[in-house]
């Protein structure tokens, strides 16, 4: 099939040109070669298409038909890759996302007006959710997400850590007291993340020295009455007085300032991380809208993330 649609372009060009010389400059490729593609196509259709002197040149009645459908399937190749440029070039058709459900709903739904803005004629979907995905099983062109181990086979591009902080409420705190060690915790309500991926219930911390001895680090088992898988979920549980909350640093705004909430064990600090990759299937060429949608995250989250500033 390829050499079919080769032949056809090297006559269509022929055809054209009406000269074998100006055939081979055409396609960049020797005069002997296009003799050569052209003899081979009339012997595989058992056709004379072109008559053919040393000073003449002139198709055949067959030749003059063939040309029709060769000149049809070179515009189809060249109508197909201008649209394709022109798409590229000036953005639009669709961009299919799937991108980790509470990150999206503070630090993406919020701005997807300024992207429309930048980019009107780009259609945007948007799948939100928080396990592990299959690019290519839900026809994602990008997963914004949240994972210690991005899939196998596809480009993960790193675009920031999430941190944790252990938190509670005025109100839980004043009925149950203030946990002032890790040790501590195993007298309290600890709300977890549960989910068929991950189980949070093994909490870990580190202090530093005030010497040169190595920090102190602690892990242990919480419980709790109250297992989710929602980072959301869990600031929501730990606002309203359920119990301590382990929370990502990125669901938190003015909690702390406002006096909602309180920071437990702030001279501990909470080892887990969840690193944040943009993953995407490879591309010798990564498309301009896929690009695009990278770059406006990583525009809006910082460098560092912004949100980090809530343990300051």
């Amino acid at each position: 099939m390829i050499k079919k649609a080769q032949q056809m372009i090297v006559f269509n060009a022929l055809t054209k040109q009406q000269s074998f010389t100006k055939a081979a400059q055409l396609l960049d490729i020797s005069r002997t070669q296009v003799s050569k593609q052209i003899q081979q196509l009339e012997e595989r259709l058992g056709v004379q298409l072109v008559q053919r002197t040393t000073r003449s040149f002139a198709l055949t009645e067959e030749g003059q038909r063939f040309a029709v459908h060769c000149e049809n399937i070179a515009s189809e190749i060249n109508d197909a890759e201008s649209e394709l440029l022109e798409v590229s070039d000036t953005m639009q058709g669709l961009l299919r996302v799937g991108i980790a459900q509470s990150f999206a709903r503070h630090h993406i739904a919020p701005f997807i007006s300024e992207f429309h803005e930048k980019y009107p004629q780009l259609d945007l979907e948007l799948s939100l959710f928080d396990h592990r995905v299959d690019l290519i099983a839900e026809q994602l062109d990008l997963w914004i997400g949240m994972t210690d181990s991005p899939p196998e086979g596809f480009v993960a591009r790193h675009l920031a850590d999430c941190h944790f902080v252990l938190a509670a409420s005025p109100d839980y705190l004043a009925r149950n007291g203030v946990p002032y060690t890790p040790e501590d915790l195993s007298d309290h309500n600890c709300i977890t993340y549960y989910s068929r991926e991950r189980k949070d219930n093994v909490w870990s911390f580190t202090k530093a020295t005030t010497d040169d001895q190595e920090n102190t680090n602690v892990q242990l088992k919480v419980k709790g009455n109250f297992r989710v898988d929602s980072a959301d979920a869990i600031l929501d549980a730990t606002l309203t007085g359920n119990g301590v909350g382990y929370l990502a640093t990125y669901l938190l705004e003015k909690e702390f300032s406002e006096g909602k909430l309180v920071r437990l064990l702030p001279d501990w600090t909470l080892t887990q991380h969840m690193p944040l990759y943009a993953v995407y299937p490879r591309y010798k060429f990564l498309p301009k809208k896929v690009h695009a949608f990278i770059e406006f995250v990583r525009h809006h989250i910082g460098e560092p993330v912004y949100w980090d500033n809530v343990l300051r």
